[in-house]
């Protein structure tokens, strides 16, 4: 097996173990256009899923015609929609709906924004900035999503960060080539994980140093992290990722596989005293 597909299956391993549900998100269906994306985003928030983020989008528009009558609705009709629905937070959920909405009208006097998805990424993020309500990996959604349809939809951008991370993790050389980089990146972004392994792989990226200190703890304690991701305990891992800044709740609470750590083993049964 080449090297190069080893390190990729290395990394694979890594990312399985911190999967987070918070970037359990699928590609974007055709029907759903930028302005609800962005709107399940918002209400899906730093640490909620997507899942819940796209229900409460669903339960509004089976409610209200436009998008424009829940800007300027009463905000316990909003509420009871969600409510309606059994969406969780329905009242924080409504809040942010409707000030999401109210947002971008004032931004752009329309609430159509579908032209995201034709601009250029430094475009995109100074409507995130200037909106200031939507989670971080929003943006990094967003640039996946306008790949979509595009010559070079088979592959995910790739960015100085990203470069700079497999550089940390040791995968490459401190200024490598595409190319290098390629040969890890592409094989864990393909098919379902194209998304959350993404999204992951960036949020890593965006916690590492510029200029890497000679001490930099968070470099060591994600070293440490991918170095243990089949024997480390869960506390243990999670400990390490919160020193990285990496502080997302985890898919499967960071434990590791059956077999893979000793501490995961049953210990010996004690010996039963036979009677004299």
């Amino acid at each position: 097996m080449p090297k190069a597909r080893a390190t990729a299956d290395e990394l694979a391993e890594f990312l399985a173990r911190i999967e987070s549900k918070v970037y359990q998100i699928p590609a974007r269906l055709k029907e759903t256009n930028a302005l609800e994306r962005l709107m399940a985003l918002v209400l899906q928030g730093e640490h909620g899923t997507y899942a819940v983020g796209e229900r409460s989008v669903k339960a509004l528009k089976e409610t209200f015609v436009h998008w424009n009558e829940v800007r300027v609705a009463r905000h316990f009709e909003v509420q009871d929609s969600l409510t309606q629905a059994r969406i969780g937070d329905a009242q924080i959920r409504a809040v942010s709906a409707q000030e999401y909405l109210r947002r971008v009208f004032g931004l752009q006097n329309h609430l159509e924004l579908d032209w995201l998805y034709d601009a250029s990424p430094e475009r995109r993020g100074k409507l995130l900035s200037a909106l200031s309500m939507a989670p971080h990996h929003s943006s990094t959604v967003l640039d996946l999503d306008a790949l979509e349809g595009s010559e070079n939809s088979g592959q995910v951008p790739l960015t100085p960060a990203l470069k700079r991370l497999f550089a940390r993790l040791g995968m490459v050389g401190v200024n490598p080539k595409e190319a290098a980089v390629r040969e890890l990146l592409d094989p864990v972004t393909g098919g379902k994980q194209r998304y959350p392994n993404y999204l992951a792989l960036c949020a890593l990226a965006r916690l590492m140093p510029v200029t890497k200190p000679p001490r930099c703890r968070k470099t060591e304690a994600l070293l440490e992290a991918f170095k243990g991701r089949n024997t480390l305990a869960e506390p243990a891992l999670v400990a390490l990722l919160v020193e990285v800044g990496y502080e997302v709740p985890l898919a499967s609470s960071g434990k590791p596989a059956a077999g893979k750590t000793a501490a995961a083993k049953k210990p010996p049964r004690p010996k039963s005293k036979t009677s004299s």
